[in-house]
């Protein structure tokens, strides 16, 4: 067996148990409250605020939750991950942004695919999808 720290431990296999498993994706914010309410309504989820915390439930069928933490600096340049989501009715949905607060980028298109760049109310950019017509 490979000691801990040399490069053959790093490639060795891991045990299913140590391999990373998501729980959550995190949205820094300094209006909790505002992020809040946008993101539960926007999903329809509930939330709750444990400060500097706010935590959304998992949408019925979903592992994966979001979570808000306040921070104090606000959000500087684009950002790296941005949330992908999936809807039957796209242009619903864009209504449903700006209704919240929220603001609409660019519409984009690629291959079959057809998705809008949204920003919440504190500018942290997260997509839209049109869902897919099965074949």
């Amino acid at each position: 067996m490979a000691e801990p720290d040399t490069p053959e431990a790093a490639q060795a296999a891991p045990r299913p148990e140590d391999v990373p498993l998501m729980i959550a994706v995190t949205v820094d914010c300094n209006d909790l409250d505002a992020q809040t309410t946008f993101w539960s309504e926007l999903l329809q989820v509930e939330a709750t605020t444990m400060e500097p915390f706010s935590f959304l439930a998992p949408a019925d069928g979903r592992k994966v939750s979001i979570w808000l933490q306040r921070v104090p600096e606000g959000k500087a340049t684009k950002n790296r991950v941005h949330l992908d989501f999936v809807v039957a009715d796209l242009e619903a949905a864009e209504r449903r942004v700006v209704a919240l607060g929220g603001s609409l980028g660019e519409r984009e298109t690629w291959e079959t695919f057809l998705w809008r760049t949204c920003c919440d109310p504190e500018g942290n950019e997260f997509d839209i999808m049109q869902s897919q017509q099965p074949s």
